[in-house]
């Protein structure tokens, strides 16, 4: 069965990123100073380029796999998502609001938090009734990310300070790159 609200997501999410990747160079700023090794050895538009770029190859794929109608795991649906395509569309559309109120709050509840409510809400909106796994899911990936992006990238992403306490004395003691 092809999806086409997936698919119509996914070449939107496409369009976009190759938009964003054209363009966004031109929207972020140099930083006004230079900055030392100490502070940020990336440049500021290296993390949303890379993450732009993996937006891509991912919808790629995707696109491609469907295109050559190679539906591997379309046998493995929940039965609540082998509906009709209109539910397809209500779930993207779920998500997309989910998404949209997290990029709104995401300065206030900080990046975990914000990042656990997104993966929660996902979670439920793709059919995932364990909740051992959604819980995991939802702690360990934006964890994961968080502790890449910040240590390994060394890129600040913005997180409350109850939550920045305990993480601080965890991540030095990772090693450093």
């Amino acid at each position: 069965m092809f999806r086409k609200a997936d698919f119509r997501l996914v070449a939107g999410l496409l369009l976009l990123a190759v938009v964003a990747l054209a363009l966004g160079q031109r929207l972020i700023a140099e930083p006004p100073i230079n900055l030392s090794d100490d502070i940020s050895p990336l440049n500021p538009r290296l993390f949303p380029s890379l993450v732009l770029v993996g937006i891509v190859v991912v919808a790629g794929f995707f696109i491609a796999n469907r295109i050559r109608g190679v539906e591997d795991f379309e046998g493995e649906l929940e039965p609540a998502l082998a509906g009709d395509d209109s539910g397809g569309t209500k779930r993207l559309l779920g998500f997309l609001v989910l998404v949209v109120l997290c990029a709104l709050v995401i300065n206030m509840l900080g990046f975990l938090t914000t990042m656990f409510v997104l993966m929660l809400g996902t979670s439920l909106l793709v059919g995932n009734d364990s909740i051992a796994q959604i819980v995991a899911f939802s702690a360990g990936l934006p964890f994961v990310i968080y502790v890449l992006v910040t240590h390994v990238l060394r890129t600040s992403l913005p997180e409350l300070d109850a939550i920045e306490a305990v993480l601080v004395p965890l991540l030095g003691m990772l090693p450093s790159f």
